[in-house]
């Protein structure tokens, strides 16, 4: 199990797979899964799970727990919380809060990233239509000004590895947060300043 500290630092810990931990990786390790019609393996993956080849048995690359006999009703990050609490990638991913009420509450709603977002979008669409109620030439440059800033934003919370995820993750000691959940497992210096990683702080952006 992870150590961690009082203020939410986890201390990187070498990953039982390491040639699992992108999670390019272990999608590919499904491409000969059989059991489409029961679970996705782009969710296995997503909660850390690469496909061992036999049956329907796959592992965590992170803590090695091992699952197997799905049904089309269990959720991957719920079995995963479930019966390997203490997983470092587990932690990282929904937190030790999370992963106590999945333990204590049982089937627990995960949330979309997708959702994450969806507030400031609605925000900036209301600006556009805002916007074009004033004259022409007013509401374009103000639907320019609107559009560069929305991009830049969304550049700042898109990861730096993936760029397609939000990030996620701030690394120790260097500050920097360039990665998303996903792919911060499987980098261990820094991509901005290369220093080493020696902790992962989960962050959520509002």
């Amino acid at each position: 199990m992870a150590s961690g500290t009082a203020a939410g630092i986890q201390q990187v810990e070498m990953p039982y797979m390491p040639d699992f931990a992108s999670l390019d990786a272990r999608i590919r390790s499904f491409r000969n899964w059989r059991y489409g019609q029961v679970q996705n393996p782009t969710r296995l993956a997503e909660a850390g799970l690469y496909y061992t080849g036999t049956d329907d048995e796959v592992r965590c690359f992170h803590c090695d727990g091992g699952l197997r006999d799905w049904l089309v009703t269990d959720d991957p990050w719920h079995e995963h919380a479930r019966c390997f609490a203490g997983c470092n990638f587990l932690q990282l991913v929904l937190g030790e809060t999370y992963v106590s009420e999945v333990l204590q509450n049982g089937n627990v709603r995960i949330a979309n990233d997708a959702n994450l977002v969806s507030g400031s979008d609605a925000t900036i669409s209301q600006q556009h239509e805002s916007a074009a109620t004033a004259n022409k030439e007013t509401s374009n440059e103000l639907t320019q000004r609107l559009r560069e800033e929305n991009n830049r934003l969304k550049e700042e919370r898109e990861c730096k590895i993936c760029l397609t995820r939000e990030v996620g993750v701030v690394f120790c000691p260097c500050g920097h947060l360039v990665s998303c959940v996903q792919c911060a497992p499987a980098i261990y210096n820094c991509p901005v300043c290369r220093a080493l990683i020696t902790g992962r702080i989960r962050t959520f952006l509002s």
